[in-house]
């Protein structure tokens, strides 16, 4: 160890003679004052260049994260205690002082400048012996707040830790959990999905009925750019299944839920906030704030633009058995269904209508082919 530690004081030594004798050898160069240069950076402050080599603190920082994860965790608008150790502590008892600095996307407490009350943008953490617990000695439990943002996605940030004594800087992986969902449209690699999707998965009984075939879809085909921590559920009327799960928004297999933030693949606002209701009144004017998507439809079910169902033959592809009682709704290819226009940020989203007066929805064949909206859960 140590001698690694002193080829790696050698090399970054080499490296600075050669870039000094660099500097001393070049031909004279119009700087911009505004914009230290690396060697400059150097003088001003030797653990710039130490870091670029990656070099740890003498006595670097580990992480206790719950098991099998990989990254400390916090809920997007929520707070979380995370615990902190050094790794390798010295065995003379002596203490050792990090300074934490919060960011636009992790933030805590931090000092105060004693004579202002003014925040010094840092939070000093000294780890030492702990004379009431030996099993937490150099440990220690720190609260985080994960700020809140304008999108679905949970993502990885850097928590940058400064070692008091060297001024080294080592960084901690957080991940801020997003609370608001995603909304993507799968369309089977353009090719879309006939009405009948249903049918394959229930004659195999891979599934047992068009809710899980659907959501089978949307879980199976989660793009990049959209939340895939979390499951979806599409967004479509379900009122006849051989499982006896049904989705509408009655039921509480519902796919959005109140005080709930919604946002597009492309990461543009869909609903600011589902506040008492799951569902948008179009009927009464709502309109999502942007649409779903760019272009195409989607199969949905519904009977008009205030989200209701109506008879599975017509709007849902129900199929038939036998003794004529419905068996299943996306299942046949003969029946008809009912679609939404993605383009459109009023009821024709979910229910296209005709333009007559007054307006009626528009049946399609089941045997045409059209995308199904996901929901993030």
């Amino acid at each position: 160890m140590k001698g690694s530690k002193s080829l790696k004081a050698a090399f970054i030594l080499l490296c600075l003679t050669l870039w000094i004798s660099k500097c001393n050898n070049a031909e004279s160069t119009a700087l911009d004052g505004s914009k230290p240069s690396l060697a400059g950076a150097i003088t001003i402050d030797p653990s710039i260049f130490w870091n670029l080599f990656n070099i740890l603190p003498p006595y670097p920082l580990i992480g206790y994260y719950n098991e099998g994860e990989t990254t400390f965790s916090v809920e997007e608008n929520g707070e979380a205690d995370i615990t902190i150790g050094i790794e390798n502590p010295p065995t003379d008892g002596s203490t050792i002082q990090y300074r934490f600095y919060p960011n636009d996307n992790i933030y805590f407490g931090t000092d105060l400048d004693p004579n202002t009350d003014a925040s010094l943008g840092y939070l000093t953490i000294s780890f030492a012996p702990n004379p009431q617990n030996s099993n937490f000695d150099y440990k220690t439990t720190m609260n985080i707040n994960g700020a809140q943002d304008e999108n679905c996605l949970s993502t990885v940030y850097n928590l940058v830790a400064v070692d008091v004594d060297s001024g080294i800087s080592q960084t901690l992986k957080v991940k801020v959990n997003d609370i608001d969902k995603c909304i993507f449209v799968a369309t089977n690699n353009g090719a879309g999905y006939a009405g009948n999707f249903a049918k394959k998965a229930i004659d195999n009984s891979t599934f047992a009925g068009p809710v899980e075939v659907a959501d089978d879809i949307c879980n199976s085909n989660v793009p990049d750019g959209v939340n895939k921590d979390v499951a979806y559920k599409a967004m479509l009327v379900v009122s006849y299944s051989p499982s006896g799960n049904l989705r509408n928004t009655s039921t509480a297999d519902r796919v959005f839920n109140t005080y709930t933030k919604y946002y597009s693949q492309g990461g543009k606002k869909l609903a600011y906030s589902f506040i008492s209701s799951t569902t948008i009144g179009f009927a009464n004017a709502d309109q999502w704030a942007n649409a779903l998507g760019t272009s195409g439809r989607i199969w949905t079910g519904f009977s008009s633009i205030d989200w209701t169902a109506g008879s599975p033959t017509t709007t849902q592809c129900g199929g038939l058995a036998p003794s004529g009682a419905p068996y299943s709704s996306w299942y046949s290819s003969t029946a008809t269904g009912t679609q939404g226009l993605l383009t459109a940020v009023n009821g024709n989203s979910i229910a296209e209508m005709t333009t007559t007066d007054p307006a009626v929805v528009i049946p399609t064949l089941c045997s045409q082919k059209r995308n199904i909206v996901c929901v993030g859960q």
